[in-house]
């Protein structure tokens, strides 16, 4: 008697979860579906947190470039044109312990970034005129600010996560905005290759590529930038560092 009274109940269950469910929208499940993946991801990036930039084998620079933030670099030590022309406002650790933590910190950090649940698949779309949300976008080969002067805005507070398969570029005066709280410190974009920033852009986020990033003149990067395997070259750029995320 007490299963069949059981089964009566489990079926009501069942046809009214079915019937709140029909009653909600699909804006507000998708919102829901978000939102539960996101909260499950909390990036972290150790101690390479405490540098603004990582590179493996050399960061150089042409022109006045201003690096608000520390520099790590290892295995490698080679760091020109620095002091003068340009200035780093921090401490730069060079082949040394620190900064080699810092790599093992930021492999950890590139890993932990290519391994999460997407929430969207963004192979083949242009970023320019995009407003996204908090969110996991996948592009499977490369991605990009393609449209000349194109803009992608993030809106909202929380986790942003970007992984590219392959290279990632930006197109000249090209910008990144947030807006409604969203934070570069929690924007975190993991790049298969290499990273290629168009002259006069804005950019904004943790820029984490497997091999090289090139700034071309004037850019502007809200974050931080990293090179796991290669180089970091600069020229006439602002790199204005961030306290950590602290959606986490």
């Amino acid at each position: 008697m007490c299963t069949f009274y059981f089964s009566i109940l489990l079926s009501l269950k069942k046809a009214l979860l079915h019937k709140i469910t029909m009653s909600v929208s699909f804006p507000v499940l998708l919102c829901l579906v978000l939102a539960t993946t996101n909260a499950k991801i909390c990036p972290t990036l150790r101690s390479a947190a405490k540098f603004t930039v990582v590179a493996a084998s050399s960061v150089s620079n042409a022109g006045s470039t201003i690096i608000n933030g520390n520099v790590a670099m290892s295995p490698s030590i080679s760091l020109t044109g620095f002091n003068p022309p340009g200035v780093i406002y921090g401490v730069k650790q060079l082949g040394n312990a620190v900064a080699q933590k810092a790599q093992k910190d930021l492999t950890s950090a590139y890993n932990y970034l290519k391994s999460a649940p997407l929430t969207a698949q963004m192979t083949g779309v242009d970023l320019a005129g995009k407003t996204l949300g908090p969110g996991i976008y996948k592009f499977d080969s490369t991605a990009a600010i393609e449209t000349p002067a194109g803009i992608l805005t993030l809106s909202g507070a929380g986790i942003y996560i970007f992984q590219v398969g392959s290279a990632l570029k930006t197109s000249g005066n090209s910008q990144i905005q947030t807006i409604n709280g969203a934070n570069a410190a929690c924007v975190f974009w993991q790049v298969g290759s290499s990273a290629t920033l168009g002259q006069n852009s804005i950019f904004v986020g943790n820029l984490l590529a497997y091999a090289s990033v090139k700034f071309a003149y004037g850019i502007r990067l809200t974050g931080s930038v990293y090179a796991r395997t290669a180089a970091i070259s600069f020229n006439t750029n602002t790199i204005i560092g961030q306290q950590n995320c602290s959606v986490c």
